[in-house]
């Protein structure tokens, strides 16, 4: 299922972003570790091994985007293997095509290839696959993954390349990413684009600030890590002495990415960008001081501080564009690729041409800029906006897909609690639906665990908030229907209604509508469109009489089904008219096996590899199984039932029977053993001996005598008696409760069916509880009813609408 994993899932799913981080770019610093091997061999100066380097690079920029957008809608298990297979691939082209310097630009061009989808499947598989709190650490390990890969080239020199030809280095490398494409890939939830796959990201300013940043940081770091280990050397350190500074730079790297995710949450990402970049651009410098411990230390600070702000940085930008972290990532990351192109490049021409000391002057003042950025970008590096109840440090991102619900207001049953109760904890579902079959659906599975956002429309609301009894104005029905669901006011009418719910779809695993049959196609909202933008959906569609047939487009209410599917029929008394009950009994009964079809679709969506389904259920099929087989009665004896009143019509005793203090009791014997404990405990054993009574038919048949005998009993004793007698005879008789006397049950209050929850304008408000409570996950009522919109601001917030937008849609009715 789509909710939140486990630790274990979760630590599967970092595992395996930082193993494919580390696999993607290892061909690239491999490399640059044993450049001077490779320069030598092919007699490549320095612009020319720059040029190669960038092919990587250069690559990956241009095929970046469209990677993002092809893992938000495959999800991650194609693109881990295309990217694991390019980077095995690609270290197989250069010990095989390595020995001319054509052979090495086509190997670099393949692993640019793998980085296309590797840059950005590793920020979805966080995005989609680690809760919320544990993201900044779990993208600061993933980002370690690169300079991960720096430090195991770095280790190769000094070791591998000592005993095997460089080409043999690659091979065994090669042989390690192919073991690593043998790891299972965990299920994430596809993070699919929302209106179309090329839908812009939101916000775009401030994140092309960010690319900007990528740049400049990335052709410093990339051009660091390249030319460092030559650098020794020019300087008269040997190359393995020069490999083990490499190596202790990207150990250094990692450690402060790692330091920066365990701080994410507290400190500010821009202040903490702009340290990082300007104690990098002053290691920069010190690189520039042409002596072994000074370029040494140098080299520790520019690759520590100067790239390792990337994972606060990426977390950043998937926190701002949650409805497709693939999309942001790879066009972020693209940005790092094209920096990858211009930073080896720079470096060869200024060393060629210039001097390491003017080389490492430039990237310096490179770095700075991209500082002066950081502290600039109050867009996406400025903090999320403070939520009343949110505590940044537990695992809520109320702008993550699977958002943990939090609550403001002082009435709420839990405020400032996230969903963390019940089975279906980090589902999210989207109540589409009016009245009570949709809505009781809905609130079922909100119950257990499960987001529900209910979407009404703006102006009308959902007519059940005028349903039913009101205190002072506040609708009494609505506050249980409708509790554990967030409220927006939405008419999808309207194009950009549809739009946002389109948004909404693609981070939702369950919608539950149930307009008229062709209403959502008209407003191009249709299942396959909504399956276009999210494969994995569930779709429950609830109508009178199905979504095919003669009477598709008929108006559909319970009455209707309470009346053809033979209950009004067999209701009532013999010689009276068929009746209805006085409440919605068929779509409450629907309701429920909505709830039931909709997890039942879930699970099937487990096992057919995360594909969605549409579920169509009427309000007449239901009740029809309620009711009984008489179908098949009819069909095979072609008898019809008739009314009976109370009576049942194949068992007896079965009716309600009025005692002596004035109140009313039900007695039923569906077993032979309890029809002749009634009887006998009635003091008529005569009547257990009779041949007809040794078949409900049989009794039933001669109700009339049955009921004179139980209902004379019964009529001389009071309703305590009846009971005290009954349960010490094992047989089966309650009372006829009212709601009050339902409310002052003992076995009622202590079993918990009823429970009492806060609420912003009752006060305590008692209300049945959740309906099944299991030992493991109970499930539980966190808030009630919410009023009109009460979460619009905070639901659009999380697809990314700004507040200008947000002015626009409430001035158009678009949203309320």
């Amino acid at each position: 299922m789509t909710s939140p994993p486990a630790d274990d899932s979760a630590g599967r799913v970092v595992v395996l972003a930082v193993l494919i981080g580390a696999s993607y770019m290892f061909p690239l610093y491999l490399t640059g570790a044993v450049g001077v091997a490779v320069r030598a061999d092919l007699g490549l100066d320095s612009t020319a091994f720059g040029a190669a380097i960038s092919v990587f690079f250069a690559v990956g920029a241009v095929l970046m985007p469209v990677g993002g957008r092809i893992v938000d809608r495959t999800g991650p298990g194609p693109a881990v293997r295309l990217a694991l297979a390019g980077a095995a691939t690609c270290l197989v082209a250069v010990a095989a095509l390595g020995g001319s310097y054509v052979g090495l630009c086509v190997a670099m061009a393949i692993g640019g290839v793998g980085s296309a989808v590797a840059a950005p499947v590793g920020g979805m598989l966080i995005a989609r696959g680690v809760p919320p709190g544990r993201r900044a650490l779990a993208f600061a390990l993933e980002r370690s993954s690169i300079p991960a890969a720096t430090l195991v080239a770095g280790v190769c020199v000094p070791t591998l390349a000592a005993v095997l030809p460089w080409r043999a280095v690659f091979l065994c490398a090669a042989v390690l990413v192919a073991l690593v494409l043998l790891l299972p890939v965990p299920h994430v939830r596809r993070a699919v684009a929302t209106s179309s796959a090329s839908a812009p990201l939101r916000p775009l300013g401030p994140l092309l600030v960010v690319v900007g940043m990528f740049v400049l940081g990335s052709a410093a770091a990339t051009a660091l890590s390249t030319f460092l280990v030559g650098y020794g050397v020019f300087l008269g350190l040997s190359a393995g002495t020069a490999g083990v500074a490499l190596a202790v730079m990207s150990a250094a790297t990692i450690g402060v990415r790692l330091l920066s995710g365990v701080v994410d949450a507290r400190v500010s990402a821009r202040m903490a960008v702009g340290v990082l970049l300007f104690l990098g651009a002053a290691g920069f410098l010190l690189l520039a001081v042409p002596v072994p411990v000074a370029a040494l230390g140098g080299a520790l600070v520019a690759g520590a501080a100067g790239w390792g702000w990337t994972g606060t940085l990426g977390h950043a930008v998937v926190r701002a564009h949650a409805d497709a972290p693939g999309a942001a990532t790879a066009l972020v990351q693209a940005g790092g690729c094209a920096g990858g192109v211009l930073g080896p490049l720079l470096m060869g021409v200024l060393v060629e041409h210039r001097s390491y000391a003017v080389a490492w002057t430039v990237l310096a003042a490179l770095v700075a800029v991209a500082g002066v950025a950081a502290l600039a970008n109050r867009g996406i590096l400025a903090p999320p906006a403070a939520v009343p109840g949110v505590d940044p440090d537990k695992d809520t991102d109320l702008t993550s897909e699977r958002t943990s619900v939090r609550l403001s207001g002082t009435g709420n049953a839990t405020k400032g609690a996230a969903v963390q109760d019940g089975p279906l904890t980090g589902v999210r579902v989207l109540d589409v639906s009016t009245i009570l079959a949709g809505p009781l659906c809905c609130r079922i599975l909100g119950d257990h665990g499960a987001e529900v956002i209910k979407v009404e429309h703006p102006e009308a609301g959902d007519g059940m908030r005028g349903h039913g009894q009101a205190k002072d104005g506040v609708p009494l029905w609505w506050k249980e229907i409708s509790r554990n669901k967030r409220t927006l006011g939405l008419k999808l009418s309207t194009p950009d209604g549809a739009d946002l719910l389109l948004r909404l779809v693609a981070t939702a695993d369950v919608m539950v509508e149930n307009f008229r049959p062709g209403t959502l196609e008209r407003w191009g909202l249709g299942p396959d469109r909504l399956h276009e933008v999210n494969p994995g959906l569930v779709l429950v569609r609830v109508t009178g009489f199905g979504q095919t047939g003669p009477y598709a487009g008929r108006a559909g209410f319970g009455t209707l089904a309470e009346a053809m599917s033979g209950f009004a029929h067999m209701t009532g008394e013999a010689d009276g008219p068929p009746t209805l009950p006085a409440f919605g009994l068929a779509d409450s009964i629907c309701g429920m096996a909505a709830s039931t079809a909709a997890m039942t679709a879930l699970f099937a969506r487990e096992r057919n590899g995360g594909r969605g389904d549409v579920v169509d259920i009427n309000l007449l099929e239901p009740i029809m199984a309620a009711v009984g087989p008489g179908p098949t009665v009819y069909d095979q004896l072609g008898e019809v039932g008739v009314r009976h009143g109370n009576r049942s019509t194949h068992n007896s005793p079965r009716n309600t029977y009025l005692t002596k203090d004035g109140r009313w009791v039900a007695v039923s014997s569906s077993a032979q053993s309890i029809a002749e404990r009634v009887l006998r405990l009635v003091g008529h054993p005569e009547v257990v001996e009779q041949p007809w009574f040794a078949t409900g038919l049989g009794r039933a048949g001669h109700a009339d005598l049955i009921d004179e005998c139980v209902g004379g009993w019964i009529g001389e004793r009071t309703e305590a008696e009846v009971t005290e007698a009954f349960e010490a005879a094992g047989a089966a008789v309650a009372p006829i409760y009212s709601a009050r006397d339902l409310v002052e049950d003992e076995h009622v209050r202590e079993t918990g069916m009823l429970t009492s929850v806060p609420d912003d304008d009752l006060g305590p408000v008692l209300m049945q509880n959740v309906l099944w409570r299991s030992a493991g996950a109970p499930g539980r009522i966190r808030f009630t009813g919410r009023a009109p919109g009460a979460d619009t601001d905070d639901i659009l917030a999380e697809l990314g609408v700004r507040a200008p937008e947000v002015a626009r849609l409430r001035a158009d009715r678009t949203v309320a």
